[in-house]
């Protein structure tokens, strides 16, 4: 694999495994990081899960977070093997994990021994409550963040309940504040030559999103209901039914959305009438006023209307399927749904929204558990065939057969 882009020559080793690590290695992978997953034995769990479609023998989601990555296999509970980490460490910039709080330093990986081995390291830890606080220790999953991140109760409709969001938010959000923060880190060792920990937390990343809700509810006092589809900061905001399918009308934020809005549907009189001359005026009497919209935007399709409504440069748009998302043309035209083969499949990825001029991101399919160790090993330490046999005996890969495992 030759790596290119904004940060070829920066090396990642990669000790995360599930959703929130490998999201945040993988974008700086596609960036055109070195990212050596290090992977215990038994490999990244989500591997061998065999709940939904399957790729390869694995879990076809072990693709979408694991793209442009190299695999080694260490056991790190073995000394031999913790050496190899150790010397790899020497020559890479940037350690990378999801444990949670207390596992790195039973397994003598936190970051203060490892910038005794390379001053210049940077460790990034992402982990649901954060390396302190009273919940440092709790267990906690996507869904668990995103309930106790406020978001949840913000998601869903007042007469269904709550929802949560189904792209793993609570995940994805802590590994991009994790690259986010790595990148960082890397821009002050550019100055100072030392490296830094970093301490992600996938809850405090929730906290960060909730943006205009907790101020709101500073200056209000008052807890925001459910949204369903809109906000109750502005009208018309929301999703209407339409003749067929619903559609999206977003005719806030200046006052020439909601006049073109009103030109468009032929009710120029809601367009004058002083219950209506604001957007904080219809948000008063938005009980009156969403029933004369609704009524209207029923009489045609959804296709008639987005018709008229383009042509009158209103923001408004379909609810699209995932299936309509990848086949649209602003999606394809902007190369946000690449392929790659994989054992004679062609699988489609979600792509790195990061657009770098003159650079194109290339991607390739998640590794095959160690296929990269000899090479890696070779390339980086010297270590031989002869002499990877020899370490794979000692167990520096896994329990050569017959040894018992240390507890």
């Amino acid at each position: 694999m030759t790596q290119t882009g904004p940060l070829c020559g920066i090396t990642i080793l990669d000790l995360s495994m599930f959703i929130a690590g490998p999201f945040g290695t993988m974008l700086l992978a596609d960036l055109g990081a070195e990212v050596i997953k290090i992977e215990p034995p038994t490999g990244d769990p989500v591997r061998s899960n065999h709940i939904g479609p399957q790729v390869r023998g694995e879990n076809a989601q072990f693709q979408s977070y694991n793209r442009n990555k190299k695999s080694i296999v260490l056991d790190l509970k073995n000394e031999i093997g913790l050496g190899i980490f150790d010397d790899l460490v020497r020559t890479a910039d940037v350690v990378f994990d999801n444990f949670r709080p207390g596992v790195l330093a039973r397994l003598n990986l936190d970051h203060d021994r490892l910038s005794t081995i390379n001053p210049a390291i940077i460790s990034c830890s992402v982990s649901a409550f954060g390396q302190d606080g009273p919940w440092a220790k709790r267990a906690g999953y996507d869904l668990t963040v995103q309930a106790l991140g406020g978001g949840m109760s913000l998601a869903g409709h007042p007469t269904t309940g709550p929802a949560h969001i189904p792209f793993h938010l609570g995940d994805t959000a802590g590994g991009l504040f994790g690259a986010l923060g790595l990148l960082a880190a890397l821009a002050e060792r550019h100055r100072t030559g030392r490296g830094r920990r970093v301490d992600i937390s996938m809850f405090d990343a929730q906290i960060a999103l909730l943006g205009d809700e907790i101020t709101n509810y500073a200056v209000s006092g008052a807890p925001s209901p459910p949204h369903g589809s809109g906000h109750p900061n502005f009208f018309p905001y929301q999703s209407f039914a339409t003749k067929d399918d619903p559609i999206v009308v977003a005719a806030v934020g200046v006052e020439k959305y909601w006049v073109a809005f009103c030109d468009a549907i032929d009710r120029p009189d809601l367009a004058v009438d002083a219950r209506f001359g604001s957007n904080a005026a219809r948000v008063a009497h938005r009980e009156t006023l969403e029933p004369e919209i609704a009524a209207v935007l029923k009489t045609k399709t959804r296709a008639a209307w987005l018709d008229v409504f383009t042509k009158a440069d209103v923001p408004a748009a379909p609810i699209q399927t995932v299936a309509e998302a990848v086949a649209a043309p602003q999606t394809q035209a902007r190369k946000m749904v690449p392929t790659v083969a994989v054992d004679g499949d062609v699988i489609a990825l979600a792509g790195n929204p990061v657009k770098v001029e003159g650079d194109e991101t290339c991607y390739e399919a998640a590794p095959v558990l160690g296929a990269d160790g000899p090479s890696v090993l070779a390339e980086r330490l010297g270590i031989d065939e002869a002499r990877r046999l020899e370490l794979a005996a000692q167990g520096a890969f896994g329990l050569p057969a017959g040894e018992k495992k240390r507890t």
